[in-house]
């Protein structure tokens, strides 16, 4: 499979794409205080030291009584990418990787943030985190994550050896880096060690957290192929198995199962909305279908 390059990545993206990709991040962060923004939030009576220029004329004339508008302030928005590096990331059963898939999802969302003004960072974390890019914006910033991104390589953690990647411990450092109010997405296969279900809580309740579940098709049901060697590419443990044998593939098919049941259930008790991504999948179609998910939950209901 070409190398890709952030060039030949970002030609990939198509400007009326993220124009519709608005509803998941421009627009979906208001603030409580009352500024400058384009959304009516309430009509008051003028008073001493108020803005002319938000002077309601209509409802002034009809009442009499001066009025003004008064609007919710757009603010910027700081997004924090955690992306997996870990050796079960470059795993792929047909032409796409998972870290092919994490590189354009995240060159997606990453143009479509800068290209509105706001600010990027990303951490990230193989066993634990490896490498934090503070958050900045601008085209520069785009460029220095896809660089980073497609230049990445395992060969270091396997020359001191394999470890499972420690998410609690991920999580928990990223709690203390993001210490501003943001929109986090936590990028990975989620092939992890036990016991990150309180961390990924924690970090939900102060930030608007996306998981973004990276997978392939192979994860999920076992082709009947005869004798395989499988190796965990996380703790480099080798097996021999018989796919010829039914029932072999039944345990595995029903062991990925219950680990996907698992999963949605830890995402839905700490309140993070999931983003389904397989090697199969078209990406941006995939992200598109996400946004109109969040853009229906989170509109207001209409009052008469």
């Amino acid at each position: 499979m070409p190398q890709r390059t952030p060039e030949s990545v970002l030609a990939r993206l198509d400007l009326k794409v993220a124009r519709r990709l608005e509803g998941l991040l421009q627009g979906d962060h208001k603030s409580a205080f009352r500024g400058q923004g384009l959304d009516l939030a309430d009509l008051r009576e003028y008073q001493y030291h108020d803005d002319v220029r938000h002077m309601d004329w209509n409802v002034t004339a009809r009442l009499q009584i001066p009025h003004v508008r008064e609007y919710l302030e757009d603010r910027e928005i700081t997004a924090w990418f955690l992306l997996d590096m870990s050796p079960s990331i470059d795993f792929e059963s047909v032409s796409v990787s998972k870290r092919a898939v994490l590189v354009e999802f995240t060159a997606l969302v990453c143009r479509l943030l800068v290209a509105k003004g706001n600010r990027t960072g990303a951490i990230l974390f193989s066993e634990t985190v490896e490498r934090m890019i503070p958050a900045r914006g601008g085209r520069h910033q785009l460029l220095l994550l896809l660089d980073t991104l497609t230049r990445h390589r395992n060969e270091g953690r396997k020359k001191k050896g394999l470890k499972a990647t420690d998410l609690r411990r991920v999580l928990a450092d990223a709690a203390g880096m993001i210490r501003r109010r943001s929109l986090i997405f936590i990028v990975s296969d989620f092939i992890t060690a036990p016991g990150w279900e309180k961390p990924l809580g924690q970090l939900a309740s102060r930030h608007d957290v996306i998981a973004v579940r990276l997978s392939d098709p192979l994860e999920m049901q076992l082709p009947d192929l005869g004798l395989l060697t499988f190796q965990d590419a996380e703790s480099g443990e080798q097996l021999f198995v018989d796919t010829h044998d039914k029932g072999f593939r039944h345990r595995f098919a029903a062991a990925a199962a219950a680990r996907e049941e698992n999963l949605r259930t830890i995402f839905q008790n700490a309140g993070v909305d999931t983003l389904e991504l397989s090697t199969e999948d078209d990406v941006t179609d995939a992200v598109l279908r996400f946004a109109d998910m969040r853009k229906h939950r989170f509109r207001a209901p209409v009052t008469a």
